[in-house]
């Protein structure tokens, strides 16, 4: 009830958004794109997200070869829980593990998993956004710099957190002891030192070079194709954008989801990132439209097509609500 909540206000904010953009021209805009350059983004969107599973499938055959499929349909669940999840964005995580060790996997190895999963995800984003940061410097306007110079701050922050958390048994075991207590409101949790294992599964995914360097090498890819969708889309409206306002745009759209929001950070990406495509040269229905058809791919169609594969999967009572 209380999502639904908070999607209907981002619903309505994004209405003001195209309203504050102008309606005619947005529609005019979106009505008038080219069908086959929106497929070509589709079908890009559509390997991200097969990018994603094949990472997920790397990262866990240290400890357990799952399908590809199975991974399919964890990362797209927990991809649209994640969206759901208004402020932390970081439900989908949780249902992951959970997933996996409905797969046969030890809890303290799936709990691995999606941390290295998780962790290559934010390292990955934290160095695409700073080398964009250090090439085009010079030509940011001072509100975009300012963004990215917190994005950077505060991502980096919460990954060396994370890694002195994660790396450090004591505190580990403090962390893990709290989330056993809120796990077994849903599921039985037996009475293991999981601190340790999952230390020891931690430490064995990291030394593996091979593995690091092959889900980096995935994110990056996946970054890189975003880049491609979103360029595809605005070449959909007639807007052929420089590279250099494609992945600035990316990176100010990267910044606005950490903002703590409403769900998927709806109407605050519509509006700011529409803001900074008009800041950089495009016309403001333009940049509007074809923003909100960037949106429509990359987060409408896959919390649907995620919600859809988490229907024929067992998720616990406290998700299914």
């Amino acid at each position: 009830m209380i999502t639904a909540l908070l999607f209907a206000i981002g619903i309505v904010l994004i209405a003001g958004v195209v309203a504050f953009f102008g309606v005619n021209e947005v529609l005019n805009v979106i009505f008038t794109a080219n069908a086959w350059y929106i497929a070509a983004a589709v079908i890009i969107q559509a390997a991200i997200l097969l990018l994603l599973a094949g990472r997920l499938v790397l990262i866990a055959r240290k400890h357990y070869h799952i399908g590809f499929i199975d991974a399919f349909k964890i990362t797209l669940s927990g991809m649209a829980i994640s969206m759901l999840t208004p402020i932390a964005k970081i439900g989908g995580e949780p249902l992951k593990i959970y997933l996996l060790k409905k797969k046969k996997m030890d809890g303290s190895e799936a709990t691995a998993v999606i941390a290295v999963d998780t962790l290559a995800e934010l390292a990955s984003s934290l160095l695409m956004v700073f080398i964009i940061f250090m090439l085009y410097a010079r030509e940011l306007p001072a509100a975009l710099s300012s963004s990215f110079i917190v994005f950077l701050v505060v991502v980096a922050v919460i990954i060396v957190g994370l890694l002195k958390l994660l790396l450090n048994p004591r505190w580990m075991r403090k962390l893990v002891r709290f989330a056993s207590r809120k796990i077994s409101k849903f599921a039985h949790v037996k009475k293991r030192d999981y601190a340790r294992l999952f230390y020891n599964a931690f430490q064995v995914l990291i030394k593996d070079k091979s593995i690091i360097a092959s889900a980096f090498g995935i994110s990056f890819v996946t970054k890189i194709l975003e880049f491609c969708r979103m360029w595809l889309v605005f070449a959909a409206i007639g807007v052929f954008l420089p590279w250099d306002v494609v992945v600035i745009v990316w990176s100010v759209i990267l910044v606005l989801y950490l903002i703590p929001w409403l769900p998927g950070s709806l109407g605050l990406v519509e509006l700011f990132g529409a803001g900074a495509f008009v800041m950089l040269g495009v016309t403001s229905g333009a940049a509007a439209g074809g923003l909100l058809i960037d949106r429509f791919i990359s987060f409408w169609f896959v919390l649907i097509f995620g919600l859809l594969i988490a229907t024929t999967m067992k998720l616990p009572k406290n998700v299914r609500r």
